[in-house]
């Protein structure tokens, strides 16, 4: 049984949205530092930029699809790599974007070329919000000091909104005025011309997608206080702590501390993800671990995340002896009452998903012999989680 008292570290999604802006004002600053990989990738471009033509980005989605849209702000040509599986995702709502501000953009085996004369004006913006909410952040972020007025509208359904919802609050808190519509079919957004961030002094909320995983592994076999916590996060995935409610999941939170220990028996769920997909493998060992049927709900986007996330959750699942099924609009897990569980060894790849591996983390605390292949991919957002959770993958 571990122990974990202390702080996380900032919230990559806050930081990397932070980064951006700071590219337009460096008067902007904040407390708070994260050693994710995703954030150090952006945080070398950014500083080498625009003295390179080339710029690698690695794993991390946000930090690619960020990136592209700055760079495409100034009249150049640039090239943004990224790893096989980044670009193997969905990106081709960055060329769908851009070429309506003018912005040539072809995508190559390695990478995305950007040929652009920087954002051409242009009346009204449109894109799909089925996507990626990531998209859309992007854009709007790298809207600051525009010598036109920006419109741009969102034709609903929004995935991942609450992520949207998170980068509108930013820009606010900033000092960017944003006006948001919203009707029955869409969402428009304003930012009107000659804006740029304030010269402030932020605080970085801590990573809720780390203290989720974290948390989850206290609740198996630990017992875990976060000093840092942060009560009225923008963060979607403080949705766990209404799942956990609904898990009859034991958890204290004071002032600015969370606290939890070492549980028994817990319920299964029915929840949709469909704001928080990062929750997905974790929650899916937890519930796998819990007393009754759970239903995880609005797993669309998860085939698009560093790896096919329901199909690798239901390979560890399934490696490990849980009865799961996957239904044309959930993802059922039956229990540990239905369980057989494995005593004999067994190997997992977690496919470079940082994610994937804390899951499968998760279960090796829980006395499952399972071996994890490349567990140093945690440190794409998340480099201290096997220390902080005394464990040696």
């Amino acid at each position: 049984m571990f122990q974990f008292k202390g702080t996380l570290a900032a919230s990559k999604s806050w930081v990397n949205r932070a980064l951006i802006l700071q590219h337009f004002n460096s008067g902007l600053h904040w407390t708070g530092i994260s050693s994710a990989e995703d954030v150090q990738v952006l945080k070398k471009a950014l500083h080498q930029f625009p003295m390179q033509k080339t710029y690698h980005l690695g794993q991390g989605g946000t930090s690619f699809r960020f990136f592209c849209f700055l760079a495409s702000r100034y009249p150049g040509e640039w090239f943004i790599q990224g790893d096989a599986r980044l670009l193997e995702r969905p990106q081709l709502e960055i060329k769908f974007l851009l070429e309506q501000l003018g912005v040539q953009v072809d995508f190559k085996s390695d990478g995305v070329r950007i040929l652009s004369r920087g954002w051409q004006p242009v009346a009204e913006l449109s894109c799909e919000g089925q996507k990626s909410s990531q998209f859309i952040s992007g854009l709007l972020l790298s809207a600051c000091q525009l010598d036109f007025d920006f419109k741009l509208v969102v034709q609903k359904p929004i995935v991942s909104k609450d992520y949207l919802l998170m980068t509108l609050h930013f820009l606010q808190q900033t000092g960017i005025t944003v006006g948001v519509e919203e009707t029955s079919g869409s969402l428009v957004i304003r930012i009107p011309k000659n804006q740029k961030p304030q010269s402030t002094s932020l605080h970085a909320e801590l990573d809720i997608s780390s203290a989720f995983s974290l948390i989850a592994a206290g609740l198996i076999d630990g017992e875990v206080t976060i000093e840092n916590w942060i009560a009225d996060s923008v963060q979607p995935d403080k949705l766990f702590l209404d799942i956990f409610r609904q898990m009859r999941i034991d958890y204290e939170i004071t002032d600015k501390t969370f606290f939890i220990q070492k549980q028994s028996n817990w319920l299964g769920c029915d929840v949709n993800l469909d704001s928080a997909p990062d929750l997905f493998p974790v929650l899916a060992v937890l519930c796998a671990l819990s007393e009754g049927p759970s239903f995880l709900r609005g797993a669309s986007q998860l085939k698009f995340k560093e790896s096919d996330r329901l199909q690798k959750t239901d390979e560890l699942l399934s490696l490990a002896g849980f009865e799961t099924e996957i239904l044309d609009d959930a993802y059922l897990i039956h229990g540990k009452t239905l369980a057989n569980p494995v005593r004999m060894p067994f190997q997992f790849d977690p496919d470079h998903d940082h994610r994937m591996a804390m899951a499968a983390g998760l279960l090796k605390l829980a006395d499952y012999p399972i071996q994890i292949f490349t567990p140093e991919v945690v440190k794409k957002s998340y480099p201290h989680f096997w220390s902080d959770i005394g464990l040696q993958p």
